[in-house]
């Protein structure tokens, strides 16, 4: 009985014990050895954006993605100052609109208070700008 037990045991402890990996060989074992790329998964490219690219093409794409993180950083923490009500001082337009005249959020794109499409416009027209040029 108690060896039935003990096999029992061991039996349970093995599900929890590391299955080996096949190496498979693929057009992504050039960056199987970046950084970011970890068992189980090891480079995880679901779109096949790097099927036939170089390292530079790799940088490249690691550079925007490390950029589009720091954006969204930026865009999450200008959301909690300005939901906390804290605003730029001075004007937003020529008119003389203050900057904390319009709602937070959402709100300040689409309703009755929102920015004026022109304004939203010049935005878009900026960030596109930043995005093909820097």
């Amino acid at each position: 009985m108690k060896l039935a037990i003990l096999a029992l045991c061991a039996a349970g402890a093995s599900a929890f014990a590391p299955a080996k990996v096949a190496q498979t060989s693929t057009a992504l074992n050039a960056f199987e050895e970046e950084l970011g790329a970890q068992p189980p998964l090891g480079f995880f490219d679901p779109l096949g954006m790097l099927d036939d690219a170089d390292q530079e093409r790799f940088d490249r794409l690691r550079y925007v993605e490390v950029k589009h993180g720091r954006i969204c950083q930026l865009a999450f923490l200008g959301q909690i100052v300005t939901r906390n009500g804290i605003h730029l001082p001075g004007a937003i337009d020529q008119a003389g609109d203050s900057f904390d005249s319009y709602p937070n959020g959402i709100a300040a794109l689409f309703g009755p208070d929102a920015i004026p499409q022109a304004g939203l416009l010049q935005i878009v027209a900026f960030v596109g700008f930043l995005e093909l040029f820097v």
